[in-house]
């Protein structure tokens, strides 16, 4: 059989053509490598293990097939979130370097700065990512199995009793919320995380706290913590016990949390649009769904406007509060 060697024209010519044809499914595998190259860092003010590093870990995974992108989470903790976002604020603009925080960073933070370190004027708002409850944790040596039977009690103390809170912080804002809507007298306590915050509780050197689901549950169950009530509107699995706080006439007393997804100012809206809707099918994916609802958290998303609203809303909530007990950390 003869070997026909083509001339240079010809195979330029094939090669021009096949290079057209073929170009599409080259570019295709580029940018997909690419992509697999470079992946997409949540950065997450909370150290590892804690509830917001689980979400962020777990709603990375489900993002990945979507993306087709790796996703990986990078811890920053410190500073009442500020190291994590001034760093993601810092960050370039192209969609590789996300925050997902806790409502803390834009809804209470800017009350209590008169020169806030992070601002959200220097974000893209993406989307909320999971809405989440607070409960009324106590001592369980306290006589108390009810709300009102926890207020007799306090108030027939000679002292002021002791509660959990971090200055600032959504527990400690709770606290105040309902000593200034109970009239219980009440000093605030720091603490070094919810394990500290859990020690101090059992221990008896704070009498009661407002903490999230996960962090006690365990805790209640078995006998050494009491949990009075939840933001949520129904009991949650993980605290099958435990009353919403609005069914026993005290919804007043403390808010519910949020953590949400942020972007750099200035990131592509194509590139923000993409990610969105990989966040947004990623909550609704089944199992993730069953793993949170578990501890009465909802994965709620939101379109970027009417985050940035709600953010602004309860900014404002929680600043009339902030105002109210001339509360600053500056």
């Amino acid at each position: 059989m003869e070997c026909r060697i083509p001339d240079a024209s010809t195979k330029a010519s094939h090669l021009g053509r096949r290079g057209l044809l073929a170009a599409p499914f080259v570019l295709g595998l580029a940018g997909r490598a690419a992509a697999q190259g470079r992946p997409i860092r949540i950065v997450v003010p909370f150290a590892a293990g804690s509830e917001p590093d689980i979400l962020a870990r777990r709603l990375g995974a489900a993002m990945q097939p979507i993306l087709d992108q790796p996703v990986v989470v990078d811890n920053r903790p410190g500073a009442n979130t500020v190291i994590a976002s001034a760093h993601v604020a810092q960050s370039r603009p192209d969609g590789e370097t996300l925050l997902l925080t806790s409502s803390s960073t834009f809804a209470t933070l800017p009350n209590l700065y008169a020169r806030p370190s992070v601002r959200l004027d220097q974000f893209e708002a993406m989307t909320m990512a999971m809405r989440a409850h607070m409960v009324l944790y106590i001592n369980k040596d306290v006589p108390a199995n009810t709300i009102p039977e926890l207020l007799q009690w306090a108030g027939a103390q000679r002292d002021p009793i002791h509660y959990g809170a971090n200055r600032g912080a959504i527990g400690h804002l709770c606290g105040e919320r309902m000593k200034q809507v109970t009239g219980i007298r009440m000093n605030d306590i720091s603490y070094g995380g919810s394990l500290g915050m859990q020690q101090l509780l059992m221990n008896g050197d704070i009498k009661l706290a407002f903490d999230g689901v996960p962090a006690h549950a365990e805790m209640v169950n078995t006998g050494r913590l009491k949990a009075l009530g939840i933001t949520a509107d129904h009991p949650c699995p993980m605290l099958p016990n435990v009353r919403p706080l609005a069914e026993q006439g005290y919804g007043n007393i403390a808010m519910s949390y949020w953590y949400g997804i942020f972007a750099p100012k200035g990131t592509p809206r194509s590139v923000l649009a993409r990610q969105i809707d990989a966040i947004h099918r990623a909550q609704n994916a089944p199992e993730l769904t069953r793993q949170f609802a578990a501890q009465g958290a909802e994965l709620q998303g939101n379109a970027p406007e009417a985050f940035r609203g709600m953010i602004e809303s309860e900014r404002e909530t929680w600043g009339a509060l902030i105002r109210s007990i001339d509360l600053r950390l500056d």
